[in-house]
């Protein structure tokens, strides 16, 4: 920078100082004088504060009294405020038993339609109970004598057949029927007794071959007593005969 400039740098920035400190002088004295003229303005207000408040004691004792309000205005108000809280809780009232009303006769169909599941309930079990002695019955009636399983089996069969064998093959045709190979000898030994069976015995084993009915009634091996006892063996163990 050339030397002759370092001067006017200078220069320049005094001057500004120098407005700044005119500036600051000048606003400084502008506020001094607000100040005085507030404070002028002041001391005038508190004297008319002071004089106003002295004005105002001496004007304390020649107030105007205030009129009283009339008594027939406030009666007449006084009543109209009971008839409306009278009004009032008469309608509380009238829908409050409007209310009861209404929920008593929900509750009605609701108590009633409770009662008829109870009473469907208790007669289920009824219902439940009968229905297998009705299956019972039904199936006692249509179930077929032991005897004259056997002999159907035997009669469609080309070989001789133990009474194991006979007992596996209606076990499998009848699972429903509780056989056992006993009761299947024992009911076979009576088929042989009454000429409609052949009994073979090849060693230990026997075999039974069916024979045809002779047609007469006492050879029929489905007659009314017979399927009965038939029903007791079969529901009882009978022995095995050799």
């Amino acid at each position: 920078m050339p030397a002759q400039e370092i001067p006017t740098l200078k220069s320049q920035y005094a001057e500004k100082v120098a407005a700044d400190l005119d500036l600051n002088t000048a606003e400084q004295e502008r506020i001094r004088e607000e100040i005085t003229s507030l404070q002028q303005r002041l001391a005038g207000l508190e004297q008319d504060h002071a004089l106003l408040v002295g004005m105002r004691s001496a004007l304390g004792d020649i107030a105007t009294a205030v009129p009283a309000p009339r008594t027939a205005k406030k009666t007449a108000t006084n009543t109209t405020a009971k008839n409306t809280t009278a009004k009032k809780a008469t309608t509380k009232k009238a829908a409050g038993r409007k209310t009861t009303a209404v929920k008593a006769a929900a509750k009605a169909p609701v108590k009633a339609a409770a009662k008829e599941p109870a009473k469907a309930k208790a007669a289920a079990p009824q219902e439940k109970a009968a229905a297998p002695k009705e299956k019972a019955v039904a199936s006692k009636e249509k179930q077929v004598p032991l005897t004259e399983l056997i002999h159907r089996h035997l009669s469609g069969q080309a070989e001789p057949k133990t009474a194991r064998e006979i007992a596996q093959a209606l076990k499998t045709a009848h699972p429903d029927r509780s056989v056992s190979d006993n009761l299947v000898r024992t009911t076979t030994e009576r088929l042989v007794a009454r000429s409609l069976a052949e009994r073979v015995k090849q060693g230990a084993t026997v075999y039974y071959t069916a024979l045809p009915h002779h047609g007469e009634a006492g050879e029929a091996p489905a007659t009314t007593d017979e399927a009965a006892a038939g029903e007791e063996t079969e529901n009882a163990p009978v022995p095995a005969t050799a």
